[in-house]
């Protein structure tokens, strides 16, 4: 069984009043396999995931269509509400099984998640309902946090049968967060790569072997 424990630095931190959500349900076609359970450093990329959340929030989730493979976690696993929705349908998932008023929600590739720039997203002003990055102009709707006022024009979305993430956030608060909010924590952008490709994932390892470690990683 593999077991995900967060740091003891981060467990003596205050916990934020906000769940934690990893999406585990895309079909990884560019990456031809289960691209949550690829090995990185020794552990499943959605473990770096879990692992950076645990440091941040009591309630963390998360939602793939295959919950049995994802038991071995030790956090709250949960199906799709609605099969075929994509990111949507996840972030939908995510958003009703959640604890918290509001939900960070994170992909399962993402294993260079940096724990500063999500505090910094996470101070905010709680009236929103989206705090959204921008990165070099575009949003990173993976990396990002929704409240529970979302549910309902996220459910009407998926009705009309539009799935992508941001067509919905004219119709709440949103907060686009631009990179001038977090570049002193994360210059390098790192908490926002993902690996789509296997050439990703050896790069991946070459960013831990430059670092030196994963807590470095996260670090900066």
């Amino acid at each position: 069984m593999f077991d995900i424990r967060y740091r003891q630095e981060g467990a003596r931190r205050a916990k934020f009043a906000c769940s934690g959500a990893v999406l585990a349900g895309g079909k990884a076609r560019r990456f031809g396999r289960d691209k949550a359970h690829a090995l990185l450093a020794g552990k499943p990329l959605i473990a770096h995931v879990v692992e950076a959340l645990q440091i941040l929030f009591e309630d963390v989730l998360i939602v793939t269509n295959q919950p049995v493979s994802f038991e071995r976690f030790g956090v709250t696993v949960v199906s799709d509400i609605v099969r075929g929705a994509g990111s949507l349908g996840g972030l939908l998932t995510a958003l009703v099984h959640a604890d918290g008023e509001r939900c960070f929600v994170a992909a399962c590739d993402m294993p260079f998640l940096n724990v500063d720039v999500i505090r910094k997203m996470l101070g905010t002003n709680e009236g929103l309902d989206v705090v959204v990055p921008a990165v070099k102009g575009e949003m990173q709707p993976l990396h990002a946090i929704y409240s529970r006022r979302c549910i309902r024009p996220i459910r009407e979305r998926i009705a009309a049968g539009d799935l992508r993430i941001f067509d919905f956030y004219p119709e709440v608060l949103t907060l686009r967060f631009e990179e001038h909010r977090w570049e002193a924590v994360d210059p390098e952008n790192r908490s926002f790569f993902n690996i789509n490709t296997e050439e990703d994932l050896y790069g991946a390892h070459l960013r831990l072997a430059g670092s030196g470690s994963e807590d470095d990683e996260r670090k900066r």
